[in-house]
């Protein structure tokens, strides 16, 4: 059992940001403008139109994991997915700037600064080495002395 990387962010940091075309309106009566859009950003705004141009926010491609389980390799039992996202007109100026915006699903995601998404990293890293110590105990519990690679 692994868990599964859904997708790497491909986000060229470096890059000047970009004009595309952007819908701004109603369905039946949209209009394109061309908006500045950062480098990192994965959004088709001209797929769908939004009713005004502060509707429109940043995205980058998601990425994340998956965690199944013994019980039904086939189904996942926890995810945990991240990506860059701003919101340049929410009223909420800390949404203005690109963060990372983590999520599981659940209605409530957490956006996070730079650096306590650096926080986070740091916690993850130290949660994979508790997880493998985890492994070579159960192992052991189990009689296999075989280290997985």
């Amino acid at each position: 059992m692994s868990t599964t990387v859904q997708a790497a962010l491909k986000a060229d940091v470096t890059s000047t940001p970009r004009l595309v075309a952007a819908l701004i309106g109603r369905p039946s009566r949209s209009q394109t403008v061309f908006i500045e859009c950062p480098s990192y950003c994965t959004e088709p705004h001209g797929s769908e139109p939004e009713i005004a141009v502060e509707d429109i926010s940043h995205a980058s491609e998601m990425f994340g994991v998956q965690v199944p389980t013994m019980f039904d390799p086939n189904s996942v039992a926890l995810e945990l997915f991240a990506r860059v996202y701003a919101d340049p007109a929410h009223e909420d100026e800390r949404m203005r700037d690109a963060h990372i915006l983590v999520g599981d699903g659940s209605a409530e995601d957490a956006h996070l600064t730079p650096a306590t998404a650096d926080e986070l990293v740091s916690e993850l890293r130290a949660f994979t080495a508790q997880l493998g110590n985890a492994i070579q105990v159960a192992r052991r519990a189990n009689g296999s002395q075989a280290v997985a690679a």
